[in-house]
């Protein structure tokens, strides 16, 4: 038991130590992942806007082409009037070219309001293309330095881990997988490595009985199963004396 229970121990601390560089190996992709979803959202507001200016562009373009041919309507009603035989052939031309005229000053308002529309389309349009620039300028460099971050985040978390798949292997199967599933908890530690009936994991009394048997760790017949090492009543951390894996300084005299 002594022997799983300084594994255990082991385990958390080297554990504990790659706790913030595992931190930020989760952190540091979701954040790049995040600045890359801002560009692409810039990006379809900039392809919405430039559909917007085109569409806009379009419908004035027509616009432009009808008061043309309403021009020309009025130059072949005109050359009615001067070929009219009849007054009310006149009177007919003369009604068929205030119709266009009036036809005409609604088109001229409709393409100007279209061109004031389009200019401020276009406006925003250079605004988000800025901004657009910026974004791509900015996660670029922030790609390059997360990337890098995470290649001196690895390599040191690779030190600290030293001797971690060995102390796995070592320990039963068991007892490794209730070891994960303590220590995927928020609120506990999955091993509490005390030196008073205290667990430091939730910061509840240990019974005294279970305390002594923890400070003696007695050595279990047979192979050590996950039911056979002492747990605190509350957290259920796996309990671990500290002289285990700090022994106490030798007795003076």
């Amino acid at each position: 038991m002594r022997d799983v229970l300084t594994a255990l121990a082991k385990l958390w601390k080297i554990d504990e130590a790659a706790k913030g560089y595992d931190e930020e190996l989760r952190s540091l992709p979701v954040k790049m992942d995040a600045m890359r979803a801002d560009v692409r959202m810039l990006e379809s507001l900039l392809a919405s806007e430039r559909a917007q200016v085109e569409e806009a562009d379009a419908l004035k373009a027509s616009r432009i082409a009808d008061l043309q041919e309403r021009r020309e309507a009025i130059a072949r009603a005109k050359s009615k009037v001067s070929r009219a035989r009849t007054l009310k052939e006149a009177d007919a031309a003369e009604r068929e070219i205030e119709a266009t005229r009036r036809l005409m000053s609604d088109r001229e308002r409709e393409i100007a309001q279209l061109g004031v529309t389009v200019e401020a389309k276009r406006e925003t349009l250079a605004e988000r293309e800025k901004q657009l620039g910026e974004a791509l300028a900015l996660a670029e460099d922030e790609t390059k330095a997360g990337e890098a971050r995470l290649a001196e985040v690895r390599e040191a978390r690779e030190t600290v881990v030293v001797g971690r798949d060995e102390l796995v292997a070592a320990l039963p199967r068991r007892v490794v997988k209730r070891y994960e599933k303590l220590r995927a908890r928020d609120k506990y530690y999955p091993v509490s490595i005390i030196a008073e009936p205290t667990c430091v994991s939730c910061r509840m009394a240990i019974p005294a009985q279970l305390f002594i048997e923890i400070k003696r760790a007695d050595p279990t017949e047979g192979p050590v199963d996950v039911e056979d090492l002492p747990t605190c009543p509350h957290c259920h951390a796996f309990l671990v004396h500290r002289d285990l894996i700090e022994p106490p300084p030798p007795a003076e005299g």
